[in-house]
């Protein structure tokens, strides 16, 4: 607060006034020289009222001497810390001590910045003190840079914090300074327990001490230990870790610090455990599996043989690995291979393909290879695996009952040519029949044309007649020339019932001539089956031959009746049953076996070959003896999906 005062050497004189030697002049002098100093400073009376500032002081505040003289200090201090400024200049006033203190101090502009403000008191002869002097230094910089500091001090924390890894600071002698969280949770040690302990003592198990005071060691002569060992939580269930020990050195100092971080591995190693279990157990299995397994890497090269392929091949796992394996492939099948296996593995599908091996022996063996990508239980790739079976016996077997096939064939053939044969009579009259009506129809077409006044109406009508007449003797020639036909089997879409209707157009004549009546009872939309047609009309050829030679030994007419329908079981049943001599019911298996017969001038082929045929489309073929006269073949053939629905 402004008072009235007497004249004081810093507040009184003027220039033109101011002689030498005058207490005035020495106060104007005194002035001027702080006005001049490149700081901010002041003056205050005992009882802590502003008495004098600097120019420098006033151009920053932007404020006059008349409004600072005479108040108190805290005149251009921030208001937020005026309260503390305030208590702490009037303890160093009561006390009479040098004061010291940090507050912001307004800018002419009203912007603030930081200020260390110290005060000393300046005592007259007395003891007493006469006024004080002080400085404002600037100090802005200073704090913004301590702020960062502790902003990345504050940052460095939190990551020492929050690190997944456990991390303990020790002094050079292994003692702990300081832990993380995580260092807790995993040891389960609060800091307080901790602080100024060896951390050798505290987790690390007797039996390790010793390598445990070899790390030390290591530290201590500037290396770093980095190894996975064992160390003892709080609560004495051992962990695996792996630790990693880093030195901390100064070049005044030398070593001042170690980091010890602890990562827990102790899931990773049961799973690796576990793993070295399985693959002891799979290596037991495929040493004793009764084929060759074998697997790669991600690299596509094989890394792993089993014993069968070791005593098979009768080389070393050091010869097979890589692409050694490939020695023992025939070198006709080696591309073949490669080109098998390698888009596979680029695409990582599964592959089969077969191939000459050679044995120990010398001899070259087929194998079946075949092999899948296989994976770790985290979903990556991990290479291939696969086995290798020795099929050379199967190989022959299939080239055995191929030509067994092509024998059977060949027996069909000659079958059908035989029945054929037998009803060449019949065949020569069917075609006669529909010959001589187009002759007939000829005739009469020139008969009309001839006139003295052309029919053209009626000549054309028999002319379509002849061209009717023509296209169904080439169909009956067609029907003919196909069971002739010798070739390889070719499975399609068939209508049974379509086939039936062929049949019975070849066979009319021949039953007609015996005053045999055939019958159908067909299936209206009776589904197709997937069949070798020419095979399905040598088998209605035979059983329908069969039938009619039956009726014609009882020497009597009769009748033979051709039906068709779709059973329970999914399957398309047909039966063709006759009026003849019938079957002794202790012929009714042995009919269906090669040569047997009881026809004077039968092979004995026609029913076996039937029934080859019908098993070999998943149908089954059998006889029974019907209750009054006669037998009734029956067979069935399986319907697929599509001709199903």
């Amino acid at each position: 607060m402004r008072q009235s005062r007497s004249s004081e050497p810093l507040r009184q004189g003027s220039a033109a006034t101011q002689t030498p030697g005058d207490p005035q002049t020495s106060g104007f002098h005194l002035r001027s020289v702080l006005d001049a100093i490149p700081g901010f400073v002041w003056s205050a009376l005992p009882d802590g009222d502003v008495e004098f500032c600097n120019q420098r002081w006033l151009a920053y505040t932007g404020m006059s001497s008349d409004e600072v003289i005479g108040e108190e200090l805290a005149v251009a201090i921030r208001p937020q810390d005026k309260s503390g400024f305030v208590e702490k200049w009037r303890a160093a006033l009561a006390q009479g001590e040098s004061f010291e203190a940090e507050a912001r101090t307004r800018q002419a502009d009203g912007r603030y910045r930081w200020f260390l403000i110290r005060a000393v008191p300046l005592r007259d002869a007395e003891g007493g003190i006469s006024r004080w002097y002080g400085s404002n230094v600037d100090i802005e910089d200073l704090k913004q840079a301590q702020d960062e500091v502790l902003k990345q001090t504050s940052r460095l924390d939190e990551l020492f914090e929050q690190t997944p890894e456990a991390v303990a600071v020790l002094n050079a002698d292994g003692r702990i300074i300081r832990i993380n969280k995580e260092f807790t949770r995993m040891f389960g040690y609060d800091p307080h327990e901790v602080l100024e302990r060896s951390v050798n003592d505290l987790i690390v198990p007797e039996r390790l001490a010793e390598s445990a005071l070899e790390y030390n060691r290591r530290l201590k002569s500037g290396d770093r230990v980095e190894v996975e060992t064992v160390r003892r939580p709080k609560n004495g269930t051992d962990v695996h870790v792996s630790l990693l020990a880093v030195p901390v050195n100064s070049a005044s100092a030398g070593q001042v610090a170690n980091y010890a971080i602890y990562r827990d591995i102790t899931e990773r190693k049961r799973v690796e455990e576990r793993l070295l279990e399985s693959e002891v157990r799979f290596q037991a299995i495929a040493d004793t599996a009764p084929v060759m397994i074998w697997t790669t890497g991600t690299d596509g090269l094989c890394n792993y043989f089993s014993k069968p392929w070791l005593d098979f091949t009768g080389r070393t796992m050091q010869q097979e690995v890589g692409m050694g394996w490939t020695e023992g492939v025939h070198p006709d099948d080696v591309q073949g291979c490669l080109d098998r296996f390698l888009p596979a593995f680029h695409d990582r599908l599964p592959f089969r393909m077969e191939y000459r091996l050679r044995r120990a022996d010398g001899e070259y063996r087929w194998v079946d290879e075949s092999g899948i990508p296989r994976y770790t239980p985290g979903g990556e790739f991990a290479g291939y695996i696969g086995c290798n079976i020795d099929i050379t016996d199967r190989k022959s077997a299939e080239e055995e009952r191929e030509r067994l096939r092509q024998v059977q064939s060949e027996l069909a053939h000659i079958n059908r040519v035989t029945t054929m044969g037998e009803l060449a009579a019949s065949i020569a009259h069917e075609i006669k029949q529909p010959i001589s009506a187009a002759h007939t129809n000829a005739k009469t077409c020139l008969r009309w044309l001839g006139r003295n006044q052309p029919d053209i109406k009626e000549a054309r009508e028999a002319a379509s007649r002849v061209i009717q007449d023509v296209i169904r003797s080439s169909e009956i020639i067609s029907r003919i020339r196909v069971l002739f036909k010798k070739g390889e089997p070719e499975r399609e879409w068939v209508d049974v019932n379509e086939v039936i209707r062929e049949m019975i157009s070849l066979m009319r004549s021949e039953a007609a001539r015996h005053t045999i009546s055939i019958r159908t009872e067909l299936a209206p939309q009776l589904p197709d089956v997937r069949a070798d047609r020419v095979q399905l009309q040598q088998v209605f050829l035979n059983l329908m031959l069969n039938g009619i030679d039956a009726i014609i030994e009882g020497n009597a007419a009769g009748d033979l009746t051709i039906k068709s329908e779709r059973n329970s079981d999914c399957q398309v049943l047909i039966s063709v049953s006759d009026t003849g001599i019938g079957l002794p019911p202790e012929q009714a298996n042995k009919v269906f076996d090669a040569f047997f017969t009881t026809k004077p001038q039968g092979t004995g082929m026609g029913l076996s070959i039937s029934r080859s045929i019908i098993e070999s489309h998943g149908g089954r073929l059998w006889v029974t003896g019907n209750s009054d006269r006669g037998a009734t073949f029956q067979f069935t053939l399986p319907l697929e999906k599509a001709a199903a629905a």
